[in-house]
């Protein structure tokens, strides 16, 4: 069990109160996130990598992971078709479209979905902490 798993079940637990939620996000901006992308880079992008993506109940999710023994867990023999860039969980946020989902730790027990309202809550908390680093 990772650090970020007993924050996101305290969170769970406690029903979503504000400071449990509140320590899911803050240790998910400073986590090492493992994000599988395309090994494939597009001709003519200026993009370092193409995160793929997967289609959960008619949505799509960028996908991450917390270690890298969980990415290739849900990789499974599909891993050698891919990729994986690190990422802190801060730098994800900041550069994913806050219109994305975002999905961490596919298929393991403390899976958590962040859907556009709260991935703009984050990106909020993100422009904050770098306000307060330039001030």
């Amino acid at each position: 069990m990772t650090e970020l798993d007993k924050a996101i079940s305290a969170a769970f637990t406690s029903e979503g109160k504000q400071d449990d939620v509140n320590k899911v996000y803050l240790l998910l901006l400073r986590t090492i996130l493992f994000v599988p992308v395309s090994k494939e880079k597009t001709p003519h992008s200026d993009e370092p990598f193409v995160p793929l993506f997967a289609k959960i109940d008619e949505r799509y999710y960028m996908l991450a992971f917390d270690t890298l023994e969980r990415l290739t867990n849900w990789a499974g023999e599909h891993m050698k078709d891919m990729a994986y860039v690190e990422l802190s969980g801060h730098d994800l946020i900041k550069g994913i479209n806050d219109q994305a989902c975002f999905s961490l730790n596919v298929g393991t027990a403390y899976y958590k979905e962040f859907l556009p309202d709260e991935i703009k809550r984050l990106k909020t908390i993100v422009s904050r902490i770098e306000q307060m680093k330039q001030g």
